[in-house]
């Protein structure tokens, strides 16, 4: 598993590296993330959901084994999260971020290499079904909690110019009426989608911070482990309930257990969150999941249905 893991590690310590180097060329940086965030990842999200089968048992089981474990965590947390006084509203929103969102990069860049095609579609199709909620839940928990309020027509804005959103809503409306993309649109689409995944890592990695003198300890640890451990748990957990097939399993699986996306801390720092504890967040949860990713993965086996 680690051969899996490791190399997108080490593409995203390069881009830590580059980040810091003197001689890479100023403004390297905010143009790839310009260029990944609203071009070349929309562009895989859209072309790979509208080829999705969203047909069959596997949706259906995918759909539950996904989102109602990540509801669930948010649940829980909307209703602990008030009991800890002492903590800023801010770093309420950043938490929820922080043990809910996927890191999208990673999850394709890991299970393209790892899986074999049929099963890394799932994982596609996972991402297609969870991310226009997860993203409505942290602009909603960043609305609520975010150190500038913010009322529902802004909310609604956001959420209506949201490139990933928007990408792959659009992407399961082509799917779902039957449209098929003309073959040069589509291989267009695909040469401009393959180089998210690499640029998407070099980002994530510039936006590695190493400075965690101003994290919450408490939080950054408990909240890594919900998200890398106790959200695959109750996929498994889902799975085994709804008697899912093993592909849907995994597929579940190793999307639940996914670091938190890079994203976040953007959304953090724009709208008012706790963006060093989203930054620590991110980075902590990065390193930790090339090997929390393969010790997830083993659920399965632990949990036999």
């Amino acid at each position: 598993m680690l051969a899996y893991t490791v190399p997108v590690l080490l593409i995203v310590l390069l881009g830590a590296w580059l980040r810091r180097g003197r001689w890479t060329p100023e403004g390297f940086f905010p143009a790839i993330e310009w260029f990944s965030f609203y071009i070349a990842f929309p562009a895989l999200l859209f072309i790979n959901t509208a080829r999705l089968d969203f047909s069959g048992s596997a949706l259906r089981d995918l759909t539950a084994a996904t989102l109602l474990p990540t509801l669930a965590m948010v649940g829980l947390l909307v209703m602990a999260l008030p009991l800890a006084r002492r903590l800023p509203d801010p770093s309420r929103s950043s938490i929820i971020q922080g043990a809910v969102r996927p890191s999208t990069y990673f999850g394709l860049a890991v299970a393209s290499l790892l899986f074999a095609p049929d099963a890394a579609a799932l994982v596609m199709l996972a991402l297609a079904i969870c991310l226009p909620v997860v993203n409505v839940v942290a602009v909603a928990a960043l609305a609520w909690w975010g150190g500038t309020r913010v009322g529902p027509a802004r909310v609604a804005a956001m959420l209506a110019k949201n490139p990933i959103i928007l990408a792959t809503l659009a992407g399961g409306l082509v799917n779902g009426l039957g449209i098929t993309v003309p073959a040069p649109l589509a291989n267009g689409l695909d040469i401009v989608g393959g180089a998210s995944l690499a640029l998407g890592l070099v980002c994530v990695g510039g936006g590695l911070d190493f400075r965690w003198s101003s994290a919450r300890p408490l939080a950054l640890g408990a909240t890594s482990a919900l998200k890398l451990l106790a959200l695959p748990l109750l996929a498994v957990l889902t799975c085994r309930l709804l008697g899912a097939d093993d592909d849907v399993t995994r597929a579940a699986c190793f999307y639940a257990a996914l670091p938190t996306a890079s994203n976040a801390y953007i959304m953090a720092r724009q709208m008012g969150g706790d963006a060093p504890l989203m930054a620590s967040l991110i980075t902590l949860q990065t390193l930790l999941a090339v090997v929390t990713v393969p010790l997830a993965l083993q659920l399965p086996v632990w949990l036999p249905g």
